[in-house]
């Protein structure tokens, strides 16, 4: 009698459910309405088998699972917010874990009844459907109520324990999502921060694992149900916010109430966070902005940001603008000293981060060109790191040599964002394996011309080309080979032949991994285009992330001689060669770019000649000669600064027009005649 008394008073349980009640049904509703309803009315001619119930509508539910409780916790809980509600609760004749238990019980209540409600009556509806649009068993029913249960009960305590320490709701919702987000928004900008001021920093260090250190994030971009490990890590941080909700409810002063801070201790960790956050970004963007050439443009945003959040987290504190005091100052001060010192120590020279050069007996194998994936079921797969790495010794010496060079050439710190200048640059990423267990990477974009010995005597391996070309794929079983044309998309071949589909791969990988340091860097378009089908075999998942079950694209260029011979025997060099009888004119446009300072990439542009937005004088020739030579070059696009080049249109006389670009050191003999003639 009087356990129930004192837990389960039944005149706080009647008016938390007659004035809370309706969000639980809420849930309840829209629960029924996202799930069980669209699973008995969707109609497919042939039914989906699903392993996961999140597979329909899966980003909804996950909205309401961490939404629907956050806003129940602060309707429950809103009486420790507000002055006079504070007062009177704590003013009956219950001890405060009893009230902070009835609470809490009538908050998992409200949400596990509606979750199971709808697990139940979407397992019935699953069972009568006649013409079911989705197939799935009971296990699958039972994942998601389990999930759900977790996720929801997981936001619920942290939003109570987050009102522990918080005196205001709508301060208290705001923290409870910034919790959740300012982990991803942290990583996000400290690593530009890292980019920016760390050479040889590589910008996707914190790739993998940056949304999984953001609850909200992690949740959003899940279309299946978590593993039991994951589930396990929500069971127990739920049961770890409860104990510090009882902690926290115990200490708390009923005067606390409309405070935005409750508790003293939690002040500078607020003040620090919020500071800290807006440093971040405000010097990320910044250092984004920031003028070519200039270097103290993100500094200056450290510095505003420091200044705004701090001014910032003291009127949240103080709740009102005027916060001018004696302390205000040192304090700032000791805060600031704070935040430059872990801003500093990653990216100081002391640390030796910049100059680590490991030596070649130190690595086992290297790896140029980072991270390889492959696409599968509408997601890009990392691929299996093993097969890019090299242990060849002469292919080891190249890259320490070129990484040596690097380090010792003192390259500027790289600019980011829209100013970045990118004339005569090339990123270089490296990956070590070394000898000892660990793995050391690096990202650089070098000057080419700097490098170019360096360059050669990596890229003219076959360790590189074969992983940055893709060659092993060329191994694996072919279906089929797709080819078009680099001149007239319309222009297309097919090999479905067995025995020629083994010739073409063969000398496809022979010129590919034959091709000079030259030819890599040929600025000319490509012949044509290789699209590549691999077989699927019947156990094609693992496959898949191994690299061979996909498609690849491949060059072939000018300079694949033997290749182009085989298509001309084989007669599919006709299917795919534009000839200049099928092209009724050649228009030329020239193009002045004298931007000293402003790179731009150039590139064949049909607005540029079409629109003609420049009023620039238009020749027009009909030489066959002209045209013919056209058909045989075209430039690839390429960064500049002062160039002069010609826009040039090929009007078919039937089919889509081609548009390409010359430079004027380009231009043949007859060219320059008939451009110079006008």
């Amino acid at each position: 009698m009087i356990f129930n008394r004192l837990y389960f008073n039944r005149g706080i349980l009647y008016q938390n459910f007659r004035q809370h009640g309706w969000l639980g049904l809420i849930y309840l509703l829209l629960l029924l309405l996202s799930l069980p309803l669209n699973i008995g009315t969707a109609y497919r001619e042939n039914a989906e088998k699903i392993n996961s119930l999140f597979m329909v509508r899966g980003e909804l539910l996950w909205f309401f699972a961490i939404s629907i409780p956050v806003v129940i916790g602060l309707f429950l809980f809103r009486y420790i917010q507000a002055g006079g509600p504070a007062d009177l609760y704590h003013s009956l004749p219950l001890k405060r874990k009893h009230l902070l238990t009835m609470n809490l019980l009538i908050g998992f209540v409200m949400i596990l009844a509606p979750i199971w409600i709808t697990a139940g009556v979407t397992g019935w509806v699953s069972a009568v459907v006649k013409e079911p649009a989705y197939i799935f068993d009971g296990t699958a029913v039972w994942m998601w109520g389990v999930t759900m249960s977790m996720v929801s009960l997981f936001m619920f305590t942290l939003t109570v324990a987050v009102g522990m320490c918080i005196g205001q709701s709508i301060l208290q919702g705001l923290t409870v999502y910034g919790i959740c987000l300012i982990p991803i928004v942290f990583w996000g900008v400290f690593e530009l921060h890292l980019m920016r001021y760390l050479l040889g920093f590589p910008d996707d260090a914190f790739q993998y694992g940056r949304t999984e250190i953001s609850p909200i994030v992690r949740i959003s971009n899940l279309n299946y149900a978590p593993e039991w490990g994951e589930l396990g890590i929500y069971a127990a941080l739920t049961v770890i916010l409860v104990v510090l909700t009882y902690i926290f409810y115990r200490k708390r002063h009923v005067e606390s109430a409309t405070q935005a801070i409750t508790f003293r201790i939690v002040k500078p960790i607020f003040r620090f966070g919020f500071m800290f956050t807006v440093v971040l970004v405000s010097g990320a963007y910044f250092t984004m902005i920031e003028p070519r050439g200039s270097e103290m443009w993100g500094v200056a945003g450290y510095i505003i940001g420091g200044i705004a959040g701090y001014l910032g987290a003291e009127m949240i504190i103080r709740k009102s603008w005027l916060i001018w005091s004696r302390s205000l100052l040192p304090r700032f001060a000791v805060y600031a000293g704070a935040v430059a010192i872990i801003l500093y120590v990653p990216v100081a020279d002391w640390n030796g981060y910049a100059s680590n050069v490991p030596t070649s007996d130190r690595v086992e194998k290297v790896r140029i060109g980072g991270d390889h994936f492959t696409y599968v079921d509408n997601n890009y797969i990392k691929m299996d790191d093993d097969q890019f790495y090299s242990a060849n010794t002469g292919y080891i010496d190249a890259v320490v040599t070129l990484h040596q060079k690097i380090v010792e050439s003192d390259l500027p710190l790289r600019p980011l964002g829209v100013n970045r200048d990118a004339r005569d640059e090339e990123e270089v990423r490296i990956d070590y394996q070394l000898k000892n267990g660990k793995t050391l990477s690096r990202q650089y974009y070098i000057p080419t011309s700097n490098f170019q010995q360096e360059l050669m005597d990596v890229k003219n391996r076959d360790d590189y080309k074969t992983t940055r070309y893709e060659t092993y794929i060329l191994d694996g079983e072919v279906r089929n080979i797709g080819i078009r044309s680099g001149y007239n998309r319309d222009r297309t071949a097919f090999i479905t032949n067995p025995e020629l589909i083994r010739e073409f791969k063969a000398l496809l990988k022979e010129e590919i991994l034959d091709q000079s340091y030259e030819d890599q860097r040929s600025p000319w378009e490509t012949f044509a285009s290789v699209e590549v089908y691999m077989n699927i075999p019947e156990s094609s998942s693992k496959l898949m992330l191994d690299g061979v079950n996909r498609s690849a694209t491949y060059e072939i260029k000018p300079s694949y001689s033997r290749l182009i011979e085989w298509l001309k025997e084989n007669k599919l060099y006709d299917q795919l060669r534009v000839s200049e009888d099928e092209v009724a004119s050649a228009q030329f446009i020239k193009q002045e770019i004298n931007s000293p300072g402003n790179v731009k990439m150039v590139y064949a542009d049909p607005q540029f000649i079409d629109g003609n937005p420049q009023g620039n004088p238009m020749i027009v020739t009909k030489n066959k000669k002209i045209i013919s030579e056209l058909l045989q070059r075209q430039r690839a696009g390429f960064y500049t600064d002062n160039d002069t080049i010609y826009q040039i249109k090929l009007n078919f006389i039937r089919g889509q027009n081609v548009y390409m670009i010359l430079k004027e050191d380009d231009l043949t003999e007859e060219m320059r005649a008939i451009l110079l003639d006008n």
